[in-house]
């Protein structure tokens, strides 16, 4: 999950972060920080998220990145999501496709709290976390069939215990598959599903060096 601090110098935004990091060790979290004035030397901001216990660091000025590749603090972010369960974000307060916590007056883009109390960023935190870790187990078809707009919302209703799994037509407890044709994707149901990933799952271990197969991308083109 993604969730961003802004305000002023010393208004709290590394304290809180430090404290997050403290109190969550049962999750890996990497810390992005922007650094307009230049990079921080030791003793600074990024040194205390280090010994606070957080998993990666990342320095950006503007959107130059520095320790880390990337062209812009959007590919940063994603490519972080896909190695940690939390990011958190200080500075960027102009970035309004990050969620964040507002510590000053006039507010900033895409403010979810003003000022809150750390347990209560704990707490959304943790929700935030088990929401996304459903969402992932959907096909996110976002087909709108379970009655919810998309699978997104679906993700919350299960998790406040208002909806099940099963209630998606195209959940597969055993994989995720999707299938895109001519740029379109092709819903299945469980049983074609299963079809395929059995058909697939046996021709490929027949290949020498297939053994245990977890991931499997196929893209063809006909002439």
């Amino acid at each position: 999950m993604l969730l961003g601090f802004c305000g002023p110098s010393n208004s709290g935004k590394t304290t809180m972060i430090c404290e997050i990091i403290e109190r969550l060790p049962e999750y890996r979290i990497a810390v992005v920080k922007h650094t307009p004035h230049g990079i921080d030397v030791a003793g600074k901001d990024s040194t205390r998220f280090m010994q606070s216990g957080a998993a990666e660091v990342v320095l950006m000025n503007g959107e130059n990145v520095h320790f880390r590749k990337g062209e812009s603090i959007s590919g940063v972010l994603l490519s972080l999501k896909g190695e940690y369960d939390i990011v958190l974000v200080e500075g960027f307060k102009k970035y309004r496709f990050i969620p964040k916590i507002c510590f000053q007056m006039e507010g900033c883009e895409n403010c979810i709290m003003y000022k809150p109390s750390t347990e209560d960023v704990i707490q959304h935190i943790k929700k935030e976390v088990e929401i996304e870790r459903i969402e992932a187990q959907l096909p996110n078809f976002n087909c709108g069939e379970c009655s919810h707009r998309n699978c997104r919302e679906m993700a919350e209703a299960i998790y406040r215990g208002e909806d099940t799994f099963k209630n998606c037509r195209y959940w597969n407890p055993n994989a995720l598959i999707s299938v895109r044709v001519n740029g379109k994707d092709i819903y299945m149901g469980r049983f074609v599903q299963d079809l395929l990933i059995n058909t697939l799952e046996g021709l490929l271990k027949s290949f020498k060096g297939v053994r245990d197969i977890k991931n499997v991308e196929i893209k063809f083109r006909k002439k």
